[in-house]
């Protein structure tokens, strides 16, 4: 019989469906998704910076108001700017937690800082934080139309405040006369749980409040009641407070059910049947509040990391990716301590002489990595260095969907990757009640064909992209294979 070349594209990654006469691929380890196929993930790349002294548990980047890069982390040791090449420290208390956030406003920074609310002046460097005045302590920080909101308030969980109008140092006692002056006061939810996130500006809508167990909708109206408040999801919120992020018009966030997406009018489910599963199964459920998630602009891609059962303490070992344009995943497995969206800094000839060698740099000369502003997303190490996504690309192995049903014999498979390097291997089984089969990774041959000899029912082709060069297209695999006489 005729050798037929079949091609099986890579599909979308949805390892909670079952395998047989599906059309997606089971695996989807270190990549991207794109709308065809994926591309390659790049490994960090340390930035030629030092490393903080002890363990990063909070960092943000802006650019203040004559376009200059900004950026601060907390520490256990308190809060730290990067001032040239060098941190300096604008805070040195205590705190009672390590709850960290940040926001800037105008010319300022505002920071959460355990359960105080803290602010430092930006005027082409980052000036001491200190603390504001008669603002309540609180465990969420966020900004909604021209107001600075605090939620989760010390005695009162289930409430949020929000500052003057235009005037985030102002927090007057609610209900006096000068608060109704400033349109300042407070909102008590009496359903819901403890107050999770506090994020502003999501498409058409002002605000969302999330909680244990509901989502709220803020619209400003104005005086005499300030904001309205309207349910949006009385059943479900966010489980991880860090896990709401803005997607351009979406809010992604991670519910004690499941992976939802919302524009503040309604809720719909994305990782339903598809990859909820899958993340319970391999998130570390006894550290679930510390999932936190970052949008990568540049990509429009959403990233989350998280810890897995056998990650050590105070590090997150996996990323949960999506990009939310084609509503496709994958994940990678990179280890992280604090992920954050973060602005490139432009490297000098200088900067590179910490590599040493040329040969050494671990991005190539053409990398963002030396563009100054291109917003992407950051990471600490954890040795506590400053890195950039910029890296060499990680090894990636992805599958394709399982073919099959009558007995074939397989020749060989050719990777439709723009990398020579590219191997592939079979998964196979007879009968779809057996285990499946892992065959050798085989290399490319000169036609580009890994070449397998095997007789099955059922046959899946899996890729393995070796770390090293990037790569920008993993779109399937062509399959030699022949029907084979007989059941």
């Amino acid at each position: 019989m005729a050798v037929n070349m079949k091609t099986i594209e890579f599909s979308a990654w949805e390892p909670d469906q079952p395998v047989y006469c599906g059309i997606q691929s089971s695996e989807a380890l270190n990549v991207i998704p794109g709308k065809r196929g994926y591309r390659c993930m790049p490994g960090l790349a340390k930035m030629a910076k030092p490393a903080l002294s002890s363990r990063v548990i909070g960092a943000f980047s802006m650019k203040d108001l004559s376009g200059g890069l900004i950026t601060v982390v907390s520490t256990e040791q308190g809060i730290f700017s990067l001032d040239g090449a060098e941190w300096a420290q604008k805070y040195s208390e205590g705190a009672l937690s390590s709850n960290r956030e940040f926001v800037s406003y105008g010319d300022a920074i505002y920071a959460l800082y355990g359960t105080i609310l803290l602010k430092a002046e930006v005027s082409g460097a980052v000036h001491d934080f200190s603390a504001v005045k008669d603002a309540p302590a609180a465990a969420r920080l966020g900004i909604i139309k021209d107001f600075l909101v605090l939620g989760n308030l010390s005695g009162q969980g289930n409430a949020i405040r929000w500052s003057g109008i235009d005037d985030p140092d102002a927090w007057p006692a609610p209900g006096s006369n000068d608060a109704q002056y400033k349109q300042s006061d407070i909102q008590i939810f009496p359903v819901g749980g403890n107050v999770q996130a506090i994020v502003g500006g999501v498409g058409g809508v002002d605000g969302l409040i999330f909680m244990e167990e509901a989502v709220h909708r803020a619209t400003f109206v104005g005086p005499p009641y300030v904001f309205q408040f309207d349910v949006v999801d009385r059943r479900r919120g966010a489980v991880a407070p860090y896990s709401p992020i803005t997607c351009e018009t979406t809010c992604i966030y991670l519910a004690s059910d499941g992976w939802y997406a919302t524009d503040g009018a309604s809720v719909r489910a994305i990782g339903a049947e598809r990859i909820d599963q899958w993340f319970f199964d391999n998130c570390d459920i006894s550290r679930i509040e510390e999932v936190r998630g970052v949008w990568d602009a540049q990509n429009r891609v959403a990233f989350w990391s998280f810890p897995n059962n056998t990650c050590s303490q105070y590090l997150h070992n996996m990323l949960l990716i999506y990009n939310y344009v084609i509503d496709k995943w994958s994940y990678a497995k990179v280890n992280t301590e604090f992920l954050f969206e973060d602005y490139a800094r432009g490297m000098t000839l200088e900067d590179l002489d910490v590599y040493g060698r040329l040969e050494d740099v671990p991005f190539s000369l053409d990398s963002p990595a030396l563009k100054n502003g291109s917003l992407g997303i950051s990471a600490f190490d954890s040795g506590h260095t400053l890195s950039r996504f910029s890296g060499e690309a990680l090894e990636a192995v992805i599958d394709t969907a399982e073919e099959g049903g009558q007995r074939m014999i397989l020749h060989g498979i050719r990777p439709l990757v723009d990398r020579g390097d590219a191997e592939a291997s079979p998964i196979w089984r007879i009968m779809q009640r057996d285990m499946p089969s892992f065959g050798a990774y085989a290399k490319q041959s000169r036609d580009g064909v890994c070449y397998q000899h095997l007789s099955t029912n059922y046959l899946r082709a899996r890729v393995r992209v070796p770390a090293g060069e990037h790569w920008l297209n993993a779109v399937g695999c062509e399959v030699l294979m022949e029907p084979e006489g007989g059941m």
